[in-house]
């Protein structure tokens, strides 16, 4: 670890410019993706500058298959369903920390966080039927409204 420290010290003098590491929100345009309740599907993004190599992170968060099960959901656990309380910034951590002796291998990458908020298991959309209550990009938005 203290080699690591050393060659993050000798990249970063103390002269250095201060580095933004918060990634930056940014929501989609397309209207048909949007989390569970029908606020609007994003990201987060931290580019950096002349790097070629990039970093993508999907979010985890498991799903809900039935009315019942998704109340229960949007009741104790809203963040995997909505994105209406989304910081317009996140500072990365583990893999996704833009510090050298936190993330020796992938600091400096661009860097794209997917938050989860659709319960699908990132699989996409099917279009909603009358005979079945599909979760899928948004449907169950309708059901809570």
């Amino acid at each position: 670890m203290t080699q690591v420290k050393n060659l993050a010290q000798s990249l970063y003098p103390c002269s250095a410019q201060k580095l933004d590491y918060d990634m930056k929100l940014n929501f989609l345009k397309n209207t048909s993706v949007t989390c569970n309740d029908g606020s609007p599907a994003g990201y987060y993004l931290k580019e950096s500058r002349g790097s070629r190599r990039w970093l993508i992170f999907l979010e985890g968060g498991w799903y809900c298959f039935n009315k019942e099960n998704c109340d229960s959901r949007y009741e104790t656990m809203r963040r995997f369903m909505s994105s209406s309380k989304w910081p317009q910034t996140k500072t990365g951590t583990g893999i996704l920390s833009p510090l050298p002796e936190e993330n020796p291998h992938w600091w400096n990458a661009n860097m794209v966080f997917i938050p989860y908020c659709s319960s699908d298991v990132w699989s996409g959309a099917t279009a909603k039927t009358e005979q079945s209550m599909t979760l899928d990009a948004g449907v169950y938005s309708d059901a809570i409204r």
